[in-house]
């Protein structure tokens, strides 16, 4: 890439996640000159705009600004259900894995998992979870499916907008309310081509993150019916997530929107080229055709070596990576990881695995 400073072998490049993307010179410059007024008062004129940008783009009555994707996640539990109601959602969603306690404390939910193989919620999957057990009164009552796209767990994968329509239709015939946890699906929206909008469709309420691929410093939006956001404006003031002078903020956001979302395309395709470099060397196992977007997930399969062990090695030749499970690790890509830095991680990578070698990878 033109223009490019030369990394030095003492820089460290950091895929730990997409939430280190540092703020550009534009962003900064709109934020510091951003029109604000008081959110809690109703005032703050560029969330307001953030927030009608954001339910036009997906085809909502209305849309909400919140401090992060988790607690739009869980304002879209409460709107939904009432204590002691079922959620049904698949085991590794963002919304189980790591918000399981927030769910039953604030929502007072029972969360009903499934384990897909791909990480795709189907009508058969939710059919077994609401015919694994006798549904009488006594038992929690299923309100809620709980969806997530692009999934995190498997690398990154966009569930598609047909599988998703397919789904909308059985959760409609059996009286069940939707909502899509979205924090990359813009990222979904540009590996498959197509639009928010339609994507708006398959789910009662939406949610998108903006301090992910999107780059900006902070924040996410949920989307939804007038009712509804209503309502989880109430919640958000009582979760203590009010935000007086957010503009400063939401001008990040509506930057973020306005210029940082063809360039994922970018993110997309450097995370394929670590894939295909690191595919080199046999002690990293990477499927390929599981790379859609900005998230590499690869196997470290040297004998009696733990992911734990690589990620701290790798950080230790100035590549921070994010330990996935016991024996693999995640790579995600980013503004501000341009194709040279990547192929400079790949080549450390590929030296400290050539260095680490054992017999079974020789």
């Amino acid at each position: 890439m033109s223009g490019t400073v030369p990394l030095s072998e003492y820089t460290k490049i950091d895929l730990r996640s997409d939430t280190l993307s540092l703020l550009t010179t534009g962003m900064r410059r709109v934020m510091a000159e951003a029109d604000v007024g008081d959110d809690v008062w109703g005032g703050d004129p560029t969330t307001r705009r953030l927030e009608g940008h954001c339910a036009e783009l997906l085809g909502k009555e209305a849309a909400l600004f919140t401090t992060s994707g988790t607690l739009s996640n869980q304002l879209a539990l409460r709107v939904h259900t009432a204590p002691g109601d079922e959620v049904i959602t698949d085991t590794k969603y963002h919304v189980n894995f790591y918000e399981s306690a927030a769910s039953a404390g604030l929502a007072s939910v029972a969360l009903n998992t499934v384990d897909s193989i791909d990480g795709v919620l189907t009508p058969e999957l939710l059919d077994f979870a609401l015919q694994r057990k006798e549904r009488k009164h006594l038992y929690a009552a299923p309100k809620l499916v709980c969806l997530e796209n692009t999934v995190n767990f498997h690398s990154g994968r966009v569930v598609s907008c047909d599988s998703l329509r397919r789904l909308r239709r059985r959760t409609l015939d059996a009286g069940l309310t939707t909502h899509l946890d979205g924090a990359r699906l813009v990222n979904a929206s540009i590996a498959s081509g197509v639009s928010l909008t339609d994507f708006g469709e398959t789910a009662d309420t939406i949610s998108i993150c903006f301090a992910k691929g999107l780059a900006a410093p902070f924040g996410s939006i949920l989307a939804g019916p007038s009712e509804l956001i209503e309502k989880a404006a109430a919640h958000r003031a009582a979760y203590g997530g009010g935000l007086h002078q957010s503009g400063v903020l939401a001008a990040a956001a509506l930057y973020a929107l306005q210029h940082n979302i063809g360039r994922l395309a970018e993110d997309h395709g450097n995370a394929q080229l670590l894939g295909r470099l690191l595919c080199q060397h046999p002690a990293f196992r990477i499927a390929l055709d599981t790379i859609q977007t900005n998230i590499l997930v690869a196997d470290v399969s040297m004998p009696g070596l733990t992911a734990a062990e690589f990620v701290r090695a790798a950080a230790g030749e100035g590549v921070l990576l994010a330990e996935r499970t016991a024996t693999s690790f995640r790579a995600v890509t980013r503004l501000g990881v341009d194709e040279a830095a990547i192929r400079t991680a790949a080549q450390r990578l590929l030296t400290l695995a050539d260095r680490m070698r054992g017999p079974a990878v020789a």
